[in-house]
C-alpha cells in the first residue's frame, strides 16, 4: 500500500478520471431491488450510522486531550501559587496561634496555680468562727531547741462527751485525759507530756505538785522550759500556774535556789518562726521575751537576735504602725503584692502579727496592699483575732 498522502485535489480529479455510468432503470425498480436485497434492515441501517457517528467522539475526544494540554499547565502554576500563599498564610495564623496559646496557656497555669493556692489553706492559727462545735486543748511540746512550741488540738465536742459526759470541761480535766494520748512523736517532737507529779486546778490558778528531782530541774535550761510549756499549755485556760513540792510548800528549783512564786500565764510576746529538725515550721515566742506595748512587739518582730527564731516579715515588707482604740494599724510603706512572695512566707507574716497582736487583745488592719481578699482574709477591714497558734490536726496526734 502506498504511503502518498492524499489531499482533496487529487481525489477531485481521479474521479473526473472515471467513466461515467449510466443506468436506464427507474427509481421505483432501483429501490425495490435494494429493498429485495435487504439494504434497509434494521441491523445494517444501524451500521451504517454507527460507521457515520464514530468520528464524532473521536474528534471531541482530541479536541479535549488538546484543551486540556494547554489549560493544565497554567492551571497548575495558579495552583502553585496559590498553595505558596496559603502556606505562607498559614505559617503565619498557625505562629499567631501558637504564640496566642502560649500566653494563653501561661495566664491559665498562673490562675490555676492561684486559685490552688487559695483552694490550700494555708492559715495554721485557731479563729472563733472555727471553734463551732470543737473544744481547744493546747500543750506546749519540747523543741529541738530546748524551749516550748505551742500547738493547738481542736477536738469534736462528741468526743468531748463521750469522755467526760460534759461539754466544758476545765483545762485540767483535759490536760489530764489527753496529755498521755497525744503522740508528740507524730509530729517530730520528743515526748515530755504528760508532766510527772499531779496536775490539780483551784480558781484561776493551775497547780503542778512536783516529785523531789523532777526532770524539769536539770540544767539551766530545764527550769526555763518547763515553765514555758506551762504557759503555752495552761495559757488559754488559767492566769497562773503553782508549783508545789510534796509537802505542800513552793517548789524550789535547784539551779534557782529558792522558793518558785506564781507564774503569770498570760504574757504580751511577739511571734517568730521556729524549724524543727524535721524541717516542719511553728510560729511561736522568742524565748518569750515580753513587751509593753503591741508597737514595741510588732516592730520587734523585724529584728532577729539569734540563730533560733527567725522573723516572719518578708524582704521588702516595711511598714508602719499605729493604733486606734483596739486596733494596730499596719501600714505598708509601698504597695505590697502578696503574691510575689512565698505564699507561706506571706501567711506566717500576716499570723505571726496577728498572734502577737492578739496577747494584747487587739485586731489588726492593714493597708496598702494590692489584695483586697486573700487565703479567706478580707484587707478591707480588721481582721479577726486569733484565740490560738499551730494548729495540729486532731486525727495525726490523738487516738
Amino acid at each position: 500500500m502506498s504511503h502518498e498522502k492524499w489531499d482533496d485535489d487529487k481525489i477531485e480529479q481521479l474521479l473526473s478520471n472515471v467513466p461515467k455510468i449510466h443506468d436506464h432503470r427507474s427509481k421505483d425498480d432501483v429501490l425495490q431491488r435494494l429493498e429485495d436485497e435487504g439494504v434497509f434492515d434494521d441491523e445494517e441501517t444501524n451500521i451504517i450510522k454507527k460507521k457515520k457517528l464514530n468520528w464524532i467522539p473521536f474528534t471531541i475526544s482530541a479536541a479535549a486531550i488538546i484543551l486540556f494540554a494547554v489549560l493544565v499547565p497554567s492551571f497548575m502554576k495558579e495552583l502553585n501559587q496559590t498553595s505558596e500563599v496559603s502556606e505562607e498564610s498559614l505559617k503565619i495564623e498557625s505562629t499567631e496561634d501558637i504564640s496566642k496559646s502560649e500566653e494563653e496557656a501561661s495566664e491559665l497555669m498562673d490562675n490555676r496555680a492561684m486559685m490552688t493556692m487559695d483552694a490550700v489553706n494555708l492559715s495554721t492559727a485557731v479563729y472563733p468562727d472555727e471553734l463551732e462545735g470543737k473544744t481547744i486543748f493546747q500543750l506546749g511540746l519540747a523543741s529541738d531547741a530546748a524551749d516550748s512550741v505551742p500547738v493547738t488540738v481542736l477536738i469534736p465536742n462528741e468526743r468531748i462527751m463521750e469522755d467526760f459526759g460534759k461539754i466544758k470541761p476545765t483545762g485540767v480535766d483535759l490536760y489530764n485525759k489527753y496529755a498521755s494520748l497525744f503522740n508528740e512523736s507524730a509530729i517530730g517532737f520528743a515526748e515530755y507530756h504528760p508532766y510527772v507529779g499531779e496536775i490539780t486546778e483551784q480558781k484561776q490558778q493551775v497547780v503542778h505538785t512536783l516529785p523531789n528531782n523532777p526532770p524539769y530541774d536539770a540544767g539551766s535550761a530545764g527550769p526555763a522550759m518547763y515553765e514555758a510549756s506551762l504557759a503555752d499549755s495552761f495559757g488559754y485556760y488559767y492566769e497562773e500556774a503553782v508549783l508545789l513540792d510534796e509537802t505542800g510548800a513552793p517548789f524550789v528549783f535547784s539551779e534557782v535556789g529558792m522558793p518558785s512564786k506564781a507564774l503569770q500565764l498570760k504574757q504580751q510576746y511577739n511571734y517568730f518562726r521556729h524549724t524543727q529538725a524535721d524541717g516542719s515550721e511553728y510560729l511561736t515566742p522568742n524565748f518569750r521575751l515580753t513587751f509593753g506595748t503591741v508597737e514595741e512587739a510588732i516592730l520587734g518582730m523585724k529584728e532577729e537576735n539569734n540563730d533560733i527564731y527567725q522573723s516572719v516579715i518578708i524582704d521588702g515588707a516595711d511598714f508602719d504602725l499605729s493604733v486606734s482604740g483596739d486596733i494596730v494599724i499596719v501600714t505598708f510603706t509601698e504597695q505590697l503584692d502578696l503574691m510575689n512572695y512565698d505564699q507561706q512566707d506571706a501567711m506566717q507574716m500576716i499570723e505571726g502579727i496577728l498572734l502577737t497582736a492578739a496577747n494584747f487583745n487587739m485586731q489588726v488592719q492593714f493597708n496598702n496592699l494590692v489584695q483586697s481578699e486573700w487565703q479567706g482574709f478580707n484587707f478591707t477591714q480588721p481582721l479577726p483575732m486569733p484565740v490560738a497558734a499551730n494548729e495540729i490536726s486532731y486525727d495525726t496526734v490523738l487516738q
